[in-house]
């Protein structure tokens, strides 16, 4: 998970991490399920756009887009953010249902319409209170359906700021939603019913439009899907079903490397990597040196180096980390916990 966190004042898309405590497997089917409704409900109210994810027995990956003028919201669309967290049940918030507050933004004194306004705003646009309002519905809901108590998450969510280039954002979406097959939960992504690849082409025309920005090209979006899939599992991924999902294992990676070889992208997408979770922030190293991501790095009270990750070096790609051990930043694994 993230060592430490940094946050963009511009439009800007993370990489986000959390785990169930003691890393127990408490997410089962049903929760999982609750879990992505959970998710769509958090960021809807947070005006959060979800780029993919996947959620796992113990814990759950995001990739988000958060644009922090999503705070300058008018009276109409803080309702309807409203609704889409809280429902219509009564008392779900200051003892205000969405009709409520719409009532009370309209014909409270302004100053005290005001302070609502600024209330609610204060939790959207931003990484920490999205994931503030996801975990904390999601653990109210657990606590409540299974009459147990206290947190269900282990630490502060980990998150990688991620320069917003389609090429680098389609590979951290394609790291995400191969999960479940890293951790052979499945031999496909589409066979994992919990990771936003699968939601796309069950239907959710947004996640289809998001994924498909990350591989654009000629085809429309039936084309850049296509590429998508491409860039997870490569050629003649669709009729491969013989139980290993075409994951590379520990050997195969240290002989290409012995060999003096290189992996393929949807063969490094396989293997552990240990810079999509672990780092500050990933992008070009000018973006890290001289772009937005430099600006971002620059708040920090002791900024981390930057270093040229070995795997994508051919394309410029670097990786802010505090205690950075090494350019590969590889760690292959078929662990169930990947």
């Amino acid at each position: 998970m993230g060592e430490i966190r940094i946050k963009s004042d511009k439009i800007a898309v993370y990489h986000i991490t959390a785990r169930v405590v003691q890393r127990r497997r408490l997410l089962a089917d049903v929760q999982r399920e609750v879990w992505v409704r959970a998710l769509h409900r958090a960021a809807d109210f947070s005006g959060v756009e979800v780029i993919t994810y996947c959620c796992l027995q113990n814990h759950f990956h995001i990739l988000v887009r958060i644009d922090p003028a999503v705070k300058r919201c008018d009276d109409a669309e803080l309702v309807g953010r409203f609704r889409a967290l809280y429902g219509s049940a009564k008392a779900m918030w200051c003892g205000l249902d969405a009709a409520g507050l719409a009532h009370a933004l309209a014909h409270d004194p302004p100053e005290a319409a005001e302070r609502l306004r600024e209330r609610l705003r204060a939790r959207m646009g931003d990484v920490s209170e999205f994931m503030r309002t996801l975990r904390q519905r999601y653990t109210k809901w657990f606590n409540h359906t299974y009459d147990t108590a206290g947190t269900l998450w282990a630490e502060r969510f980990g998150s990688v700021l991620v320069q917003d280039t389609p090429w680098l954002v389609g590979l951290v979406a394609a790291y995400i939603d191969l999960n479940a097959v890293r951790a052979g939960l499945a031999e496909l992504p589409e066979d994992y019913r919990w990771c936003g690849y699968a939601e796309a082409l069950a239907g959710n025309g947004e996640l289809c439009r998001v994924l498909a920005e990350c591989c654009p090209g000629e085809g429309g979006e039936n084309g850049a899907l296509a590429r998508y899939r491409l860039l997870m599992l490569g050629k003649g991924a669709a009729a491969k079903r013989d139980g290993t999902g075409g994951r590379v294992d520990r050997e195969t990676w240290l002989e290409a490397l012995r060999a003096g070889g290189e992996l393929l992208p949807h063969q490094l997408l396989q293997l552990k990597l240990r810079f999509m979770t672990c780092g500050v922030a990933l992008g070009s190293m000018d973006w890290l040196a001289k772009g937005d991501g430099a600006a971002a790095l620059g708040k920090l009270r002791k900024p981390p180096g930057v270093c040229p990750l070995e795997p994508l070096e051919g394309a410029g790609v670097g990786v802010a980390r505090r205690k950075y051990r090494g350019g590969g930043a590889v760690e292959p694994t078929d662990s169930r916990t990947a």
